[in-house]
């Protein structure tokens, strides 16, 4: 990618009457959906069913380049009504929100207090503590039983990911303690990272069904009303959802953006174009991919707000991926690869401001933001652990260091999930951010 050279304009926008700073632009009316030719979207690395990390990928810093005009897309077309029935919920519960549970049959989860290890020794399983050398005061395991326990994500109380030994979507409410398969047959989750999300009420994820067919799934958290949102054929997949949308990546040739509005059941194309796009994502209005509609062909980050007549692209030189926006939709940290260093960015929408906000020797491998904190996961040392940015001070914290792999974390509301692999198998752990910048305390101290 040439930095600071024109950007071929993006044949994208957001122009539905919902992003009131988008209306100006103009519509053509187009006919229904049509199922496209089909073609996978390309998947994002690690950590498989098998599973695996992320291998690092690796960058300069670069100011934001210039913003795009927009060219206006398609008005909206309505979404035939879903069809699928809701999984019957199954919950267990307690009475103890410190002690979660998980779905009928499963044990509880072990006891997190550490035990002595000998360097260099893996402890059998039933012996091995939550991950050590943790800031937070408590990390606390929130699954447990056969088979691996991938891709969390959090919003608020809830918290939601894939298990691997039952192929299904669990749900986990942390006020409660109760946990919730909210998935179907039909609805199977493809279990890879970034094929889950979940904002406020609303958990999205890309399923197969027996047939193999693909398609996108959405719960309702408050009614346990499951839909499909996305019938097309091919692969769709890599959604983000919203309060009031859900966004992903179509599974034809082109790989546009599609957005649904949640509210009156419409699907519209959020780009239309022959460039590649992934990693969509949604909040308060905001809209972020990755987009390589460049000179060269290198991913940036394609931004669109309420306000903008234009789409911006963020990042310059080098292939920026992964992004993820709060749930403010003010800020957005993504990964940029260039030169084979890696380093996490942050922009500001409020400031216009762009933040390095690690070096580029920590190799991170993903990265999530809410609030006024970073979370993230690096090989700085030779395995993957966990650090917080705070955005106020600009001080980074290690959340957990830790011998064996800790990784894609999410943050939302001040508190952390991520899965590691402490016993033996994926499992998923939680903390609340540390209070200030407190150095980590000794290796197998309390947590």
């Amino acid at each position: 990618m040439n930095s600071m050279v024109c950007r071929v304009m993006i044949a994208a926008v957001i122009t539905i009457a919902f992003l009131t700073g988008l209306a100006s632009a103009q519509v053509i009316p187009i006919e229904p959906i049509q199922s496209p030719p089909v073609i996978g979207p390309p998947q994002p690395p690690t950590p498989t069913p098998t599973p695996t990390v992320r291998q690092p990928i690796g960058m300069l810093p670069e100011e934001p380049v210039g913003i795009l005009p927009v060219t206006p897309t398609a008005e909206p077309t309505q979404t035939p009504a879903p069809t699928t029935a809701p999984p019957t919920p199954t919950q267990t519960q307690t009475t103890t929100p410190a002690q979660p549970t998980v779905a009928p049959g499963r044990e509880q989860p072990p006891a997190t207090a550490p035990t002595q290890q000998v360097p260099g020794v893996r402890p059998p399983q039933d012996q091995i503590p939550a991950p050590q050398n943790a800031t937070a005061s408590t990390v606390m395991q929130l699954s447990s039983g056969p088979g691996n326990k991938l891709n969390p994500v959090i919003s608020l109380n809830q918290v939601a990911w894939f298990d691997e030994n039952t192929s299904s979507v669990h749900l986990h409410n942390l006020l409660t303690g109760n946990t919730t398969v909210i998935s179907d047959e039909a609805s199977r989750p493809l279990m890879l990272s970034d094929e889950l999300a979940i904002s406020g009420d609303y958990v999205v994820w890309t399923a197969e069904n027996p047939q193999g067919e693909t398609s996108i799934y959405l719960y309702e958290i408050s009614s346990g009303t499951l839909q499909q949102v996305a019938n097309e054929t091919g692969r769709p997949g890599l959604p983000g959802v919203s309060e009031n949308y859900v966004v992903w990546v179509a599974g034809d040739e082109l790989g546009d953006v599609y957005v649904y509005d949640i509210a009156n059941g419409t699907t519209m194309p959020a780009t239309m174009d022959r460039y590649l796009q992934l990693w969509p994502d949604t909040a308060a209005e905001t809209f972020i991919w990755a987009d390589n509609e460049t000179d060269d062909g290198d991913l940036d980050i394609a931004v669109a707000a309420p306000g903008m007549d234009r789409i911006m692209l963020l990042g310059g030189a080098g292939e920026d991926v992964y992004p993820d926006i709060s749930s403010d939709g003010n800020r957005v940290a993504w990964i940029k690869s260039l030169n084979i260093q890696t380093a996490v960015y942050l922009y500001d929408l409020t400031t216009d401001n762009t933040t390095l906000v690690t070096g580029e020797s920590g190799e991170p491998d993903a990265v999530a933001v809410d609030g006024d904190y970073v979370v993230y996961s690096d090989w700085r040392n030779g395995n993957l652990d966990l650090y917080v940015y705070d955005i106020r001070t600009g001080v980074e914290t290690p959340l957990v260091e830790d011998q064996y792999d800790q990784s894609l974390p999410d943050i939302s509301a001040g508190r952390v999930v991520w899965m590691g692999n402490n016993t033996d198998q994926w499992e998923i752990y939680t903390a609340e951010v540390p209070a200030g910048s407190t150095p980590p305390g000794p290796a197998g101290g309390p947590l």
